[in-house]
């Protein structure tokens, strides 16, 4: 029998998959699409980017950018 995954764990891996799936931008707004909880945008930001400096932070979204634009592309 398979034990289940407890509620921080099931959070944890959905996060890891909107964020796989829907890169950082995207996952952010579909949860404050769907999130009823108050949030802290500072304490989420500083858990996002906790380690990186701009530049790390400029060449993720410049990343996701070029990727989002290559998906535009293939469905053309």
């Amino acid at each position: 029998m398979q034990k289940m995954a407890g509620d921080t764990e099931i959070k944890k891996k959905g996060l890891n998959v909107l964020f796989k799936e829907l890169g950082e931008a995207d996952a952010i707004r579909f949860l404050s699409q769907i999130s009823y909880e108050k949030r802290d945008y500072l304490k989420l930001q500083e858990k996002l980017f906790k380690g990186m400096t701009v530049e790390d932070i400029y060449k993720k979204a410049q990343e996701y950018f070029l990727k989002k634009e290559k998906r535009k592309i293939k469905k053309m």
